[in-house]
C-alpha cells in the first residue's frame, strides 16, 4: 500500500511542479510581449502605453 501512496504523491508533486513552471513560463512570455510592444512604440516615436496621458486617449 505504501507504493500506491508513493506513486500518488509523486504524481501530485509532478503536477504541481508542472503547474508552477507553466505559470512562470507564461509570465515570461507576457513580459516579452510587452517589451516588444514598447520597443515598437519607441521605434515609431510614440509614447509607451504606461506613459500616455489619459486625457489624450479619445483624441
Amino acid at each position: 500500500m505504501i507504493y500506491v501512496w508513493a506513486i500518488i504523491g509523486s504524481l501530485v508533486a509532478t503536477l504541481l511542479f508542472d503547474l508552477i513552471f507553466s505559470k512562470i513560463e507564461h509570465e515570461r512570455e507576457v513580459e516579452k510581449s510587452w517589451q516588444a510592444i514598447y520597443d515598437q512604440l519607441e521605434r515609431e516615436g510614440r509614447p509607451r502605453l504606461d506613459q500616455m496621458d489619459r486625457d489624450d486617449e479619445g483624441k
